[in-house]
């Protein structure tokens, strides 16, 4: 008897039901000093999986992290988004009209540039003197991210990467392994969590 072939399951559509009103999150003054930066696991892996399949094919890959700042003076991160453009095994350059296109994304998702992250090809260290002249932003407390060995083999642990918080007049201060796992807050989305409490009695 001919077994009846099972479909593939669908993708889950990686784009919101609808737009919602914007809460006004971007209006949010930048605290004096950001406390923390709570990151969801899904936006690591999504980062991840993108500048893995940049270095699969040798050449460097750059990432914004959008979000927004609470009361309590902290970030939390929400979304991953990259440019698809040429690069190459040493660098990453965008035009104005690119970073232009990558403000309008965040603007239409209500969101803020917390982070910036890109990778760094095999034997490279951590932030250059053309990283560091050129930031996104500016502001005190913004968070660049310099992941080494074209993410391989994979990007998981921040304290395995060269992170730099911008101080002012083109000054940053690296953070150690400790200062990492104080301020950066990864955080899980989806828990299965099971007791023995919980088990369905068996019938009599």
């Amino acid at each position: 008897m001919k077994r009846r072939s099972v479909p593939p399951p669908e993708r889950y559509p990686d784009r919101r039901p609808y737009d919602s009103p914007p809460p006004g999150r971007r209006g949010r003054p930048v605290p004096d000093r950001i406390n923390r930066y709570y990151v969801p696991l899904a936006v690591l892996e999504a980062t991840d999986r993108v500048m893995r399949r940049f270095g699969r094919e040798e050449r460097e890959c750059y990432v914004w992290w959008g979000g927004y700042f609470t009361a309590d003076r902290d970030a939390q991160v929400l979304t991953a988004i990259w440019p698809e453009i040429p690069t190459t095994f040493g660098r990453v350059h965008l035009d104005l009209g690119e970073l232009t296109l990558l403000h309008a994304e965040l603007r239409a998702l209500d969101q803020v540039l917390l982070v910036e992250l890109h990778t760094h090809p095999p034997g490279a260290d951590g932030q250059n003197e053309v990283d560091a002249a050129h930031p996104a932003a500016t502001y005190a407390g913004f968070i660049s991210i310099v992941v080494p060995d074209f993410a391989d083999p994979r990007f998981h642990d921040l304290r395995r990467t060269y992170v730099y918080e911008y101080l002012s007049g083109g000054r940053w201060r690296q953070l150690n392994a400790e200062q990492i796992q104080a301020r950066f807050v990864v955080e899980e989305q989806v828990r299965s969590v099971i007791g023995s409490s919980w088990a369905r009695p068996t019938a009599p």
